[in-house]
């Protein structure tokens, strides 16, 4: 609408009208969406629809100031008004990142100072530069060219912090970042258009600004927004996924290529060898960082002895399984496997022999498994089996597979000692056995225990009555 009123005839203020309009409609629907939704971090939201109104109010004194045929850039109201939305703005994504990291998180820090670092390049090299050093301006002009730079370069830092900390993620997440993402696009542009005297309001940039102020006020209204604030039980950063090490890369890649472009402004070949040399200098690194990363995470996530997931693994996944099998309608399941008497073992041809039955104890139960199962060591001579899309009947078929599977032939250990090795399995699905994770680990654990206690090398699925579903408190996936 915002751009066919020029073209139904309507005049410029009608036209600057319906950008304040969609500008102060942000703020209001924020405000809206705290009333609806009652949000945790409340103050965050308000503080979001304070900045909002500064940046309304700039608007709006604004274009009052060029329908009157004054000078609107630089007069002294407008550029007040879009200065306090900064410290607004940046004071709500500093409580959005406090309240969703439960500790320190000082890998995303370092990882937003270095897009900042090559981002303040770029802003150097292509607009703060030329702006300082633009003769043509008056000493209020550059200062307030500049000053708007550097204040999106401190917003973009909280921003990045955020974008690379914990927390829930959901579409008032996305539409936030989307915000903020937009706003800090079109700034970047009018200072450009500014710097050669080629901005005109109603252009493409102000669209750019429109649909920030539109993401913005969905975001607040969003039901997910309530969510947005809320306080993990415990620190677990992020884990530097490919997109993240990608975007570090790039990042990284910024200096040489702003020497790549002085060298085809000056012709100095010192410039492009010094820039491909830093460019693969760069990239190398980053390319052994991610294969030491690949190989820290195997490690952490493999169990030495048995090859099978560990435990955090496991954890992790049933988290995201849990939430798969909700939003799909699907049940998840649970066996966990005791090896019998294994005490017994130990004690009877030591330990090296122990980690034998476990390794091939493990062995028979991945064999048995689908490929989508995840088998884990669960602690000791303990082990899991996490079953996606599972049933109560498919979970007994499984176990009994895993049960016969192990009970079938003795396990050689030192090389000619035979010893029969048996299981006990227990399990449970969510539904029908429980309703949250941490009632599907306690069921399942029941159903073990009085496997054990009725005679262990058997399988047991679902609730049990009798006081023998005691539950292992140890395990939390939550945590």
């Amino acid at each position: 609408m915002h751009y066919a009123l020029p073209v139904l005839g309507a005049s410029d203020v009608s036209q600057a009208v319906v950008y304040c309009l969609v500008s102060a409609g942000g703020g209001i629907a924020i405000a809206i969406g705290i009333r609806l939704w009652r949000p945790q971090a409340a103050s965050a939201w308000w503080l979001f629809a304070a900045s909002q109104a500064m940046f309304t109010g700039g608007d709006i004194s604004y274009y009052t100031l060029t329908v009157l045929g004054e000078e609107a850039d630089y007069s002294l109201l407008p550029n007040i008004l879009y200065l306090l939305q900064y410290p607004l703005l940046g004071l709500a994504l500093m409580v959005f990142s406090r309240r969703r990291t439960a500790g320190r998180d000082i890998p995303a820090v370092i990882d937003a100072a270095i897009i900042t670092v090559s981002a303040t390049l770029l802003y150097w090299m292509f607009l703060i530069g030329p702006m300082v050093s633009a003769a043509d301006m008056l000493p209020m002009e550059r200062l307030a060219t500049v000053v708007f730079p550097v204040m999106d370069l401190l917003v973009l830092t909280v921003a990045l912090r955020l974008m690379f900390g914990g927390g829930s993620r959901g579409c008032s997440y996305y539409l936030l970042l989307g915000f903020l993402w937009l706003v800090l696009l079109a700034d970047s542009f009018y200072g450009m258009q500014t710097l050669i005297s080629d901005y005109i309001p109603g252009s493409w940039v102000d669209m750019i600004w429109l649909a920030g102020y539109i993401s913005l006020g969905a975001a607040g209204l969003h039901p997910s927004m309530a969510r947005l604030g809320e306080r993990p039980h415990e620190h677990r950063p992020v884990d530097a996924t490919g997109y993240r090490l990608a975007l570090l890369a790039s990042a990284t890649l910024v200096a040489p290529m702003v020497l790549v472009v002085q060298y085809f402004q000056r012709g100095d070949l010192n410039l492009l060898v010094v820039a491909c040399a830093s460019a693969i200098l760069f990239l190398l690194v980053v390319a052994r960082m991610a294969g030491l990363l690949a190989a820290q995470r195997r490690l952490a996530s493999t169990d030495v002895v048995t090859g099978l997931s560990t435990r955090r693994s496991l954890q992790e996944r049933m988290a995201r399984e849990s939430s798969r099998a909700g939003r799909r309608g699907t049940a998840l399941g649970l066996l966990l496997v005791d090896v019998d008497h294994f005490k017994r073992v130990n004690d009877t041809y030591g330990h090296p022999a122990g980690d034998e039955v476990l390794a091939e104890t493990a062995r028979r139960i991945r064999a048995s498994c689908r490929a989508q199962d995840l088998p884990a060591r669960f602690g000791g001579e303990e082990f899991a089996v996490l079953v996606p899309q599972s049933t109560p009947e498919g979970l007994v078929r499984l176990a009994e597979r895993i049960r016969a599977a192990v009970a079938a032939e003795p396990v050689t250990v030192d090389g000619s000692v035979h010893v029969s090795v048996t299981v006990s399995v227990g399990g449970a699905a969510m539904p029908p056995h429980a309703r949250t994770v941490e009632d599907l680990v306690q069921t399942a654990d029941g159903a073990l225990y009085a496997a054990k206690h009725s005679g262990r090398n058997r399988v047991l699925i679902g609730q049990v009555t009798g006081g023998t579903g005691a539950a292992d408190r140890r395990f939390h996936p939550a945590a």
